[in-house]
């Protein structure tokens, strides 16, 4: 079955009997891809930083492969349905929270995926200091929420975008040239 919803997402974390949001385990699992990770290697860093290094069971498994493809496969298609995962709120507060989260986590698993990421320059540094600022996130008390949540929309695509881009930077490609014959 795939993943298609919010509440189905929540219900793979639940499953993993991970200590995740949805926020938090969709943006390192969309780092690991935009890093550039096409190998199992995903699994072995997921079991690292979500379940202390043991493996899952099998039928959450399954689908937390089957969810990895799907995300995957939304990097790649030519019309990038690529989208962030996270709870639709009306409320500015908690979208600046989960932006946080999910930035943060992307961070983890695009590190994870491109150990020398500090090392990155160009447009591609630019992008990591831009995740970093994002990733800090914060808000007052005081802050109209419907400004946070107008901002917080905002920063949903900008973040968007630079994971394509990141993603587009950091993976080969998949389908290798072939030699021309002479």
């Amino acid at each position: 079955m795939a993943i298609s919803t919010f509440a189905q997402l929540k219900q793979l974390i639940t499953e993993l009997h991970i200590d995740y949001s949805n926020a938090e385990f969709h943006g390192f699992l969309s780092g690991l891809i935009a890093g550039g990770i096409q190998d199992d290697s995903w699994q072995t860093l997921t079991y690292q930083f979500t379940n202390d290094g043991h493996a899952f069971s099998q039928a959450p498994l399954k689908q937390l492969v089957e969810l990895y493809q799907q995300l995957s496969e939304s990097f790649d298609e030519a019309n990038t349905q690529f989208a962030l995962w996270l709870p639709e709120v009306e409320d500015g507060f908690a979208l600046a929270t989960s932006l946080s989260e999910w930035t943060n986590h992307f961070l983890l698993g695009l590190g994870l995926a491109q150990p020398r990421l500090a090392q990155e320059t160009g447009e591609a540094g630019e992008a990591i200091d831009d995740l970093d600022e994002i990733a800090k996130l914060g808000f007052e008390e005081d802050d109209n929420p419907e400004e946070l949540l107008e901002a917080g929309e905002e920063v949903v695509e900008y973040l968007r975008l630079l994971s394509l881009f990141l993603h587009s930077h950091f993976s080969s490609p998949k389908m290798a040239e072939k030699p021309s014959l002479h």
